[in-house]
């Protein structure tokens, strides 16, 4: 399950805006003031100013606040709701039309989480599931997605663990705990 191209260009829109802000407000990466697209975006750079964002998500409040982005109602909202962003690794333990189950390891929340332009699937192909991800899990409208940079590792689950991940998943499914927002 993947956003509506729609979505995901609000997505984008809103999401390198505020890299974008973050990036000149930290004097990180020079060449990047200005960004407009993800496209081309060296991965290295944008993890870097990632990663300064999520150290204090209070940013967010001075991004919306700044008018560095002229935006409406309903964009303040969508990315003042970014503050609430799990950053973590995680388990890929299955696909389904909703999303792709991923599981904490650090509480066993679980969480249904959708692709940006590319769904899960498409993301892990070629490796075993379920899969290890370092990956930053933020709220959309009504749905989770990630914030585009998912980093799989190399360690496949052996069998024990495998099962573990299941279980907490379907104890997840059966008392109502699956978290399709944040």
């Amino acid at each position: 399950m993947i956003l509506t191209d729609e979505k995901a260009e609000q997505f984008y829109d809103l999401w390198i805006s505020l890299l974008d802000f973050v990036n000149q407000k930290n004097k990180l990466v020079k060449e990047l003031y200005g960004m407009t697209s993800p496209k081309g975006l060296p991965l290295r750079a944008v993890a870097e100013i990632s990663s300064k964002l999520w150290e204090d998500v209070n940013i967010i409040d001075e991004f919306v606040l700044s008018g560095f982005k002229k935006m409406d109602e309903k964009e303040i909202a969508i990315v003042s709701s970014w503050k609430k962003a799990i950053h973590g690794r995680f388990i890929v333990d299955r696909h389904s039309k909703k999303g792709s189950v991923l599981i904490s390891i650090d509480d066993n929340e679980v969480y249904v989480v959708k692709g940006i332009y590319s769904s899960w699937r498409e993301m892990l192909e070629g490796y075993l599931m379920p899969h290890i991800v370092e990956a930053t899990l933020i709220p959309f409208e009504n749905a989770i997605i990630h914030d585009g940079l998912v980093v799989p590792y190399n360690v496949c689950l052996n069998k024990n663990m495998s099962e573990q991940a299941k279980q907490i998943y379907l104890t997840a499914k059966s008392t109502g705990n699956l978290h399709y927002s944040l």
